[in-house]
Parts: structure tokens; C-alpha cells; sequence
């Protein structure tokens, strides 16, 4: 729509995310300018300072979007209660009509005038145009089933608006039967349902749409607010220029291309899609749901496949036996036929080129490739409630990830998150992963290991986060890592290439709790500078996966307990409970003989035992 010319300035880039210099947990490098600076003292008493990488906070452009007021007009969301301007009886290969506005050749129905257009009947090999300049037209579809081999069933050619209320109970059918091929550059209407401007779908009965091109297109905008649509497509399923808006509604869709997509690229308005309610089934061979510009969720139930789902069969198993795992994988469905061309190469389960937003909603996506991505940030919170299962990452963002609430759960993974900047401040978080847990990296992939890359961070602030992986880290930070609260749970891999914990920068820990079990070849710890005691524990033997890890006090009071679902021989701990001075006991198996460290906590990072081979070569 034109109105919204100017709300986005959308692509711009982040520039954000001040670093630092700060000493470190492995004699790891440094980085430079001051972000959040705290006091500590090392065991020599030097009193020193320290500044931590917490990026400032990425702002998400979904507040420059229209909200639902200029979203979902009165009309779009309820039918105007007054008498129809006109009757169109469809009758096989021809139609009849009582009133004006209305002009009929053989099996072709053109509407040429503003008003309210009552319709019945069956139409076979014909159409109906909408064919009325800078009018408000209404139909109302009342069993209506069209089939045309020619073009569009239902074109709308011209006309300011167009709303379609499917009537209350009603099955309507709209089948594009084409064989020929349509330039993709071309003007051909390429939908069953095909509008030039601006559309609104709403009402209390059922839509079903076949076609080998798409199954609803418009130019402008597409509004849906209402009823059931059943759309199979040789390419996308829904597919509009400004952007999708969706408030109630069922959507079952099949889709050689995307299933839903707002195709927009004009700079100032890329495309968005925007969800405050409904049920999605969406089975495609391209993107499950693509938006240009924003994807923003406040609600909705969505279910996606994308490209017959991830391929991971022989990746990671689930060996957690506390976390339920949804089995979204199980049954996988006949994959969608694609009409006239090769699959689309971009299959994942929801793609935004700005920002993908979610506050709401409950997801169960299974995709060929990443299940959210994201080219510009990601931010997640409310009560969304997601489950991913992905061939490649679980969330992928260019810039950064929030998470501020909801609960997200990645399963068969290849990574859970990648993004070169990612902000846990609530929610839970469950990841099983063939690789990274996090990832954090700015995918340039031109830095030696060894030199951090400036820019890229995670910080835990609240929250809990729980990661079990099969062969990389469960945390791992091509620069800094920050942790000022929250509950963290890191299980490494069972092998010595890769831990739990892996940080190229400064690693700083100032609150919350976190155990991280994995083999010591390559563990990571805290910082020095860090200002909550941590304790770096390395075992002279491996641990059987499921063997119980517990740290005492010095009355033998019980203060944390935790089995690994993966063996281990090294264990990082972080606490409050950890107080300078005071005396602990830490062991691993049945009452701990032979496999206990008893320690005075002196040093900010206590460390016992075999830790990272590389030591020796600092």
C-alpha cells in the first residue's frame, strides 16, 4: 500500500557493539574500548578493572510497523450487514444476473462497478473479473466453484479494494487448470486468485484453491481475517507485493514455491508479513513463510515443513531423558509437486530479510534447511512457544538474537543458534544439536582461532538455557562471552575435539549459575577477571554418561547436583554458592572415593586437575 511508503527504513545496517579489553580465563587475547566496567581483586590483592562485551541493544524496527487499528479495518474483519447490489447465478457455461454493475459474456462475469455482489453456482471453464477503477468491491461467495484452463479463475484486473467473504458454512472452489508455462517477467495473471490491488479474505465458510502457478496473488496487499483456505500451488501459496496480514483464520496450504510470502523490495518497503492470530499447516518445497522485509508474530498457531524436513537421520539422537521432545519429525508428508521449473533453493521454515520478530504464537516447524533465519536480528519473547527441528540451524541471524521469554526447543539441529551477536535475558531454552549450541561468529571465517572478532558476543542475563551436542560446543564464542545471570547448562560432546565451553575472547562471569561438562583436551573456563568464583575441576578418568556430579560445602551440605546425559572428565562450575575463603568438596559417582577435589576458594577461577591441553603452549 502506498500510505506506507515511508515506514520503513528497514536495511540499514546495526551499528552497534562496543568491545574490550579485559584479561582472561586462558591467557585468550584482548579486545579494545570500554563497554561495562567492574572491580575485582585477584588473589594478590591488586586491585584491578575489567570491561565486559555486553553489546548495546539491537532495536527492533516491528515498531515501525502499522499496527492491527490501520491493519484490520471494521470491514475487514466484519461484513457490512446490508442488501447486495447484485446476484450472480453461475450456471455450468454461462450465469445470470438480478441487478447492475454487471456485464456477462458467454462464461466470462466482469463486475464494473462499486457494490456488493452476491454470487452462487458453478462456472466451468470460465472467470470473473473485477474490473472497476478506484472502487470498493464486495463479494460474497455462496458455493461457488470455478475451473478455468485459460487464465485466473477469479481476476481481479482493477479496482481500489477488494473483499471476498466466503459465506458462513459455504465451499468454494477456485481450480487454475493451465499447462503452459507464464514468463515470470510477464503480466499474465499467474494465480487462481489473482488481484492487482489491495484484497481482503474474511467470512465463516471454506476456500479451496488448485493451480499449478500460485494459489493467491496480489500486487498490493493481502488481509486475511476469516475462514478456512485449502490452496494448492505449483508455486507459492499466498503471495503479495506490500505485505500479508493475518488475524484469524485456517490456512492449510501445499506449495511447490513458498507457502505464504510478501515479495516487496522497494527499499523503503520491503515486504512483511504480520500474524496476530490463526492456524497455519503449511507443507512447501520452498520457504514455509518468507517476508522481505519484517515477519512479526504476536500469536497464531503454525505448523511447517519445508522440503520434506530436515535430513538428519543419522545426526543427533536425543539421549535427554527429562526433556519430552516433541517428535515433530515422525510423519512426513507427500512432498508438494512443482510446477514447470526446479525446486526453489531456499527451503527454510520462516525467512525475513530485516527482522524476524516473535512475541507470541506456538511453532512446530521441520525444515530442509534453517528453521528460522534472519538477515538482519531475531528476537523472541512473550509466551511464544516454539519447537525446531532443522537440516541446517535451529536460528540464524546475520546480526543478532534476543531472547527475552517463551520457551524454544531445537531438535536434530545441525547448530541451535549462529548469529555474531546473541542476548539471553529470559525464557527457556532446550537445545539438542549435531554441532554448536550457540554459535557466535560474524561468518567471515577470516580470523585465526586464537584472535577474537571484535563485534561478536553472548551474554546470559536471565533465563535458562540447556544445550546437549554431539560433536561441537555447547557455548562457543568467536569472541567475548558475558554471563550476568541465569540458569546455564552446557554438555559437551564425548570426545576430546570440542567442549562444552569454548571462548576466543574474554569469558566473564558476575551472577547466575553455570555447569559445563565435557573432556578437559579442550575445555575452556572463566576469566580471572571475572567477579563471581568459579571452579575448573579436570578428573584423572572419564565418567559414564548419567554419572552424578556434586559440589559440597564444608559441613558436607549438599550444593548442586547434576548427571550429564554424555560422559565427562572436566567440569566447570559457577555459583553464588562459591564464597572466597571457604572450603568445598567436589566429586564425581557414588560418595566420590577417589574422585574428589577438596578446595579453598582463593583465586576468582579455581582450578584442579588435567585442564585445556593448550595451557602448556601460553
Amino acid at each position: 500500500m502506498k500510505k506506507y511508503a515511508k515506514l520503513l527504513s528497514l536495511l540499514a545496517a546495526a551499528a552497534y557493539l562496543a568491545s574490550v579489553t579485559a584479561g582472561c580465563s586462558s591467557s585468550k587475547g584482548s579486545s579494545s574500548d570500554t563497554a561495562v566496567t567492574t572491580e575485582y581483586t585477584t588473589s594478590d590483592t591488586t586491585a584491578a578493572t575489567v570491561t565486559a562485551n555486553i553489546p548495546e541493544p539491537v532495536r527492533s524496527i516491528s515498531d515501525t510497523l502499522p499496527g492491527p487499528e490501520e491493519l484490520f479495518t471494521t470491514k475487514d474483519i466484519s461484513p457490512p450487514l446490508v442488501e447486495n447490489d447484485a446476484e450472480i447465478n453461475l450456471m455450468g457455461s454461462k450465469a445470470e444476473v438480478e441487478g447492475t454493475g454487471v456485464t456477462i459474456e458467454g462464461s466470462t462475469v466482469t463486475i464494473t462497478s462499486e457494490g456488493i455482489y452476491s454470487i452462487s453456482g458453478e462456472l466451468t471453464n470460465g472467470q470473473i473479473i473485477i474490473d472497476a477503477p478506484e472502487a470498493s468491491v464486495h463479494l460474497k461467495l455462496n458455493n461457488v466453484n470455478i475451473t478455468s484452463g485459460t487464465s485466473a479463475p477469479l481476476l481481479i484486473n482493477d479496482a481500489k479494494k477488494t473483499y471476498i467473504t466466503l459465506g458462513y458454512n459455504s465451499v468454494n472452489s477456485l481450480t487454475d487448470g493451465r499447462s503452459s508455462i507464464i514468463p515470470e517477467e510477464s503480466d499474465i495473471p499467474d494465480a487462481a486468485l489473482f488481484s492487482r490491488d489491495s484484497l481482503t479474505i474474511n467470512g465463516g465458510g471454506t476456500l479451496n484453491i488448485k493451480g499449478n502457478y500460485c494459489g493467491i496473488r496480489s500486487k498490493d496487499d493481502i488481509v486475511l481475517t476469516g475462514g478456512e483456505l485449502n490452496i494448492t500451488a505449483g508455486c507459492d501459496g499466498i503471495k503479495a507485493k506490500d505485505y500479508v496480514a493475518v488475524s484469524d483464520g485456517t490456512f492449510n496450504i501445499t506449495s511447490g514455491g513458498d507457502g505464504i510470502k510478501a515479495s516487496g523490495k522497494d527499499e523503503t518497503l520491503p515486504g512483511f508479513v504480520y500474524v496476530g492470530g490463526g492456524s497455519f499447516d503449511i507443507c512447501s518445497m520452498g520457504d514455509g513463510i518468507q517476508a522481505e522485509g519484517v515477519f512479526a508474530a504476536y500469536g497464531g498457531d503454525f505448523r511447517i515443513t519445508t522440503a520434506g524436513g530436515n535430513d538428519l537421520s543419522e545426526g543427533y539422537k536425543n539421549t535427554d531423558k527429562d526433556i519430552n521432545s516433541a517428535d515433530i519429525g515422525s510423519s512426513r508428508k507427500e512432498l508438494p509437486e512443482v510446477f514447470g521449473g526446479e525446486a526453489p533453493r531456499s527451503r527454510k521454515g520462516i525467512k525475513a530479510g530485516a527482522e524476524l520478530y516473535i512475541n507470541g504464537g506456538t511453532f512446530s516447524i521441520d525444515s530442509a534447511d534453517d528453521a528460522f533465519n534472519s538477515n538482519g536480528s531475531a528476537f523472541i519473547g512473550g509466551k511464544a512457544d516454539i519447537t525446531l527441528s532443522a537440516g541446517d540451524d535451529g536460528i540464524h541471524s546475520d546480526i543478532s538474537i534476543s531472547v527475552s521469554g517463551g520457551t524454544v526447543e531445537i531438535f536434530n539441529a545441525r547448530e541451535g543458534f549462529e548469529s555474531a551477536v546473541m542476548d539471553i535475558s529470559g525464557g527457556s531454552i532446550n537445545i539438542f544439536a549435531d554441532d554448536d549450541g550457540l554459535n557466535a561468529g560474524d561468518g567471515s571465517h577470516a580470523s585465526h582461532k586464537d584472535v577474537p572478532i571484535e563485534g561478536v558476543s553472548i551474554v546470559f542475563s536471565g533465563g535458562t538455557y540447556y544445550a546437549n551436542v554431539l560433536g561441537g560446543d555447547a557455548i562457543d564464542s568467536n569472541g567475548d562471552i558475558t554471563i550476568l545471570g541465569g540458569d546455564i547448562t552446557a554438555v559437551g560432546p564425548e570426545h576430546n575435539m570440542n567442549s562444552a565451553l569454548d571462548c576466543t575472547g574474554v569469558f566473564i562471569v558476575s551472577g547466575g549459575t553455570l555447569v559445563a561438562t565435557g573432556y578437559h583436551d579442550m575445555a575452556d573456563r572463566p576469566s580471572l577477571s571475572s567477579t563471581q568464583y568459579s571452579a575448573s575441576l579436570g578428573f584423572d578418568s572419564a565418567f559414564e554418561a548419567g554419572t552424578v556430579f556434586v559440589l559440597e560445602d564444608e559441613s558436607g551440605r549438599e550444593l548442586y547436583r547434576y548427571a550429564p546425559q554424555h560422559s565427562y572428565d572436566h567440569v566447570v562450575i559457577s555459583t553464588p554458592l562459591l564464597e572466597k575463603g571457604k572450603t568445598y568438596r567436589a566429586y564425581a559417582g557414588d560418595g566420590g572415593e577417589g574422585s574428589s577435589f577438596t578446595f579453598t576458594v582463593s583465586e576468582t577461577t579455581t582450578c584442579l586437575g588435567p585442564q585445556n591441553f593448550m595451557d602448556q603452549f601460553k
